[in-house]
């Protein structure tokens, strides 16, 4: 047999099997978590920790679409001017401002260029989020030489609002093997309300398979 014909038989042999391997390497599993910043025009909420996961599929080296989920909570406290009370400063609190959001979203992705081990994206889409907001008013009762006595709390706003968002942002993915990458990426959600919108800056890890 000849060395062009042995050439042409293994090609007939592994192309099938190259191809399979890039076939299941169209979805992609990623998790991570990071920082994020959730506006409110009535308190401040500051900087808080945010986790997710997203589940993909890939299309080509430029294409994708992803589903995903987030969480983000809040939880401070603040004197009788709404200024953010924090452990450094002390003092006593008025109030315990709580507040949840939840992101559940799908994404277009475009990856710019061929696939590389440094690949950025930019990233838009839109889906749903679920806001909630708990206030709790605290007094206290204070004895001699500032003392305190007992301290009530009282419940005065515990809410739930779902409403529709859209997102934009964009990352990259810098690969290590070929089907397993790490991600960073910020993200700005804009909801119906856009007065309370999120934004994240985001570390994940990715598998294709």
């Amino acid at each position: 047999m000849s060395k062009r014909s042995a050439s042409l038989a293994a090609l007939l042999l592994l192309g099938p099997s190259i191809a399979v391997v890039e076939a299941q390497q169209r979805f992609r599993l990623g998790g991570g978590a990071g920082f994020a910043v959730l506006y409110n025009p009535e308190v401040e909420h500051g900087r808080t920790a945010v986790v997710g996961g997203s589940l993909g599929f890939r299309f080509n080296d430029n294409f994708s679409l992803e589903s995903g989920f987030s969480f983000a909570r809040s939880d401070r406290q603040f004197d009788q001017f709404d200024v953010p009370i924090d452990e450094t400063q002390g003092g006593l609190p008025a109030y315990q401002f709580e507040a949840n959001r939840y992101h559940l979203d799908g994404s277009f992705l475009f990856h710019i260029g061929r696939r590389q081990p440094f690949h950025p994206y930019v990233i838009a889409g839109g889906g749903l989020e679920r806001s909630d907001e708990k206030r709790t008013d605290i007094t206290f009762v204070l004895g001699e030489n500032n003392v305190v006595i007992s301290r009530t709390e009282e419940v005065v706003l515990d809410t739930s609002e779902y409403q529709p968002t859209a997102h934009l942002g964009g990352g990259f993915d810098l690969y290590f093997l070929y089907n397993v990458a790490a991600r960073v990426e910020f993200r700005w959600w804009l909801p119906k309300d856009t007065d309370k919108s999120t934004r994240m800056f985001f570390f994940g890890a990715s598998y294709f398979f």
